[in-house]
């Protein structure tokens, strides 16, 4: 057939064409989605921990992003290791997913690391942020000394205060009187209250359990 009406007959066809394409591709099972997003991981960043952290020195910031997210999910003990590479990115979107996810892990391996970076000049205030947050929920007492030097020498208010609050986390009973010089020091109201309930929450960690005999 020639003319007009083939011409709506063909544009018919391929409007159908696409409208079933369309359809098909939405009743794709879930687990197609997965392996088609699989296979892109693959061919893009590898498969393995040790083929991710390859790419954390790659030219394209997007990449070495999507290698630190795929390292973030895996259950590998090597894993911190390479997070740690991932924190010193010159990305800043990088290194903070590399913060993010040690914090998430609960790496007590990676403290004393994120300790020396929140003390680098080279630091920005919303690495220092995260960083400070990160060590707040792996509560590894072994750096509280480390962030007790980092209120007392930091003079941007936002960062001091949950520098004290991540003290309070931490729980290191070792600083604890020093903690309370603070407070008896401190003249602003906030802050001191900051810093009593700090040095509470530290004498709550290091008291003995109820019924037990002390050491």
């Amino acid at each position: 057939m020639t003319g007009p009406g083939a011409g709506r007959i063909v544009g018919h066809g391929i409007g159908l064409a696409l409208l079933v394409a369309v359809v098909v591709q939405a009743e794709l099972p879930e687990s197609s989605t997965h392996q088609s997003v699989e296979r892109y991981q693959r061919t893009t960043v590898g498969a393995t921990p040790e083929e991710w952290a390859r790419h954390l020195d790659d030219a394209r910031a997007e990449v070495r992003l999507e290698a630190v997210k795929l390292l973030a999910e895996s259950n590998d003990p090597k894993i911190d290791e390479y997070l740690m590479q991932g924190v010193d990115n010159s990305d800043p979107r990088v290194a903070a997913a590399a913060i993010d996810a040690l914090g998430k892990r609960g790496a007590k391996d990676a403290t004393s690391f994120l300790a020396d970076r929140l003390a680098m000049a080279a630091t920005s205030s919303g690495l220092r942020q995260r960083i400070l947050v990160a060590l707040g929920r792996i509560k590894d007492p072994k750096v509280g000394r480390a962030v007790l030097s980092f209120v007392q020498a930091e003079s941007d208010q936002e960062l001091r205060s949950l520098g004290i609050r991540v003290l309070g986390e931490i729980g290191d009973d070792s600083i604890r009187d020093e903690v309370r010089g603070l407070a008896a020091r401190e003249s602003s109201p906030d802050v001191k209250r900051l810093l009593d309930d700090a040095e509470a929450k530290i004498a709550a960690r290091g008291a003995p359990a109820k019924g037990a005999s002390p050491p």
